[in-house]
C-alpha cells in the first residue's frame, strides 16, 4: 500500500539554525503517528512544513505520489485534505461555534449552507459540543475551543489530520476531554500525525512513535519498541523523565 504522505530528505533552516536535517518518514492510511521530543527538536516545524505553513529548504513532500512543493500545486485543495489542529485553536473570534465549522466548507468545498450546517452539526455532536452551536467562540473554555477546532477540521473531510501539541495550551483538567476526542478519532480509523508531550497518549494510541532530537529523527518504531526498549541514548534520557509516573512501565 502506497503511503498517503511521504517525506524525503526534508531540510529547514531559520537563518543559520538548522531546524530539520534530512527527515524521512511516511504516513499510511489509518495510521496514528505520535512525534515526541524535547522543545526545540523540530517537531512542530516538521508538521508546519507538511502543511506548508513553513516552506522547506530542501527535500520533497509527496501526497499520493505528487510532490506538493511543485509550483503547480493547489495549496487550498491540499490543506482541505491534510487538515491541521493548532495548540492555540485558531478559531475565528468574530464567529460563533457553528459558523466556525461552516465557513471553510462553504468557501473551499463549495457546499450549500444546508449541507455544510448538517455536516458541522454532526461533527460538533461527535466532539461533545452540540449544545454550543450558537455560542460565541470567545466565550468557550480552552478545552471547548479545541474540540470546536477539531470539529471544524473534521468538517472538511480530511484524509489526514495533523495535531500540533493540541493540549499544551489547556489547563490540566481540560486535557483529558480533548485526548478522549482524539482517542475516539483514532479508534474510528482517522489518519493522524500528533506532535505531543502526552506520553501516555503516545504509548496507548499510536501505531508508530517518532522521537526527534536536534532536528533529526533519532528513533522510530512501535510504542512498545520506543517506550520499553529504546535503542538511542537520547531517547532513553528523554523517556527517563516520565518513568517515575509509570509511563514507560507496562500496566
Amino acid at each position: 500500500m502506497d503511503p498517503i504522505i511521504k517525506v524525503e530528505h526534508l531540510k529547514k533552516h531559520f537563518g543559520d539554525l538548522e531546524v530539520l536535517d534530512d527527515i524521512d518518514f511516511s504516513v499510511n492510511k489509518g495510521e496514528v503517528i505520535s512525534i515526541i521530543g524535547s522543545s526545540g527538536s523540530g517537531k512542530s516545524t516538521l508538521l508546519r512544513c507538511i502543511n506548508l505553513l513553513e516552506i522547506p529548504d530542501g527535500g520533497t513532500i509527496s501526497f499520493h505520489g505528487k510532490n506538493i512543493l511543485d509550483k503547480d500545486r493547489n495549496l487550498t485543495d491540499y490543506r482541505s485534505k491534510v487538515g491541521m489542529v493548532f495548540q492555540s485553536f485558531n478559531l475565528f473570534n468574530n464567529k460563533n461555534v457553528i459558523d466556525n465549522c461552516i465557513i471553510g466548507q462553504r468557501q473551499v468545498l463549495k457546499r450549500s449552507k444546508e449541507e455544510a450546517r448538517k455536516i458541522a452539526e454532526g461533527h460538533l455532536q461527535r466532539v461533545g459540543m452540540s449544545n454550543f452551536l450558537n455560542h460565541a467562540s470567545t466565550k468557550l473554555s480552552g478545552g471547548q475551543k479545541q474540540r470546536v477546532a477539531i470539529a471544524r477540521a473534521l468538517s472538511m473531510d480530511p484524509e489526514v489530520l495533523l495535531f500540533d501539541e493540541p493540549t499544551s495550551a489547556l489547563d490540566p483538567e481540560m486535557v483529558g476531554e480533548v485526548l478522549e476526542v482524539m482517542k475516539d478519532l483514532a479508534r474510528n480509523g482517522l489518519t493522524m500525525v500528533v506532535v505531543t508531550h502526552e506520553m501516555q497518549f503516545a504509548r496507548d494510541v499510536s501505531d508508530r512513535v517518532i522521537f526527534m532530537d536536534k532536528g533529526v529523527i533519532a528513533e522510530q518504531g512501535t510504542p512498545e519498541e520506543v517506550f520499553e526498549n529504546p535503542k538511542n541514548e537520547r531517547t532513553r534520557q528523554f523517556l527517563s523523565r516520565y518513568s517515575s509516573a509509570g509511563v514507560s512501565d507496562k500496566n
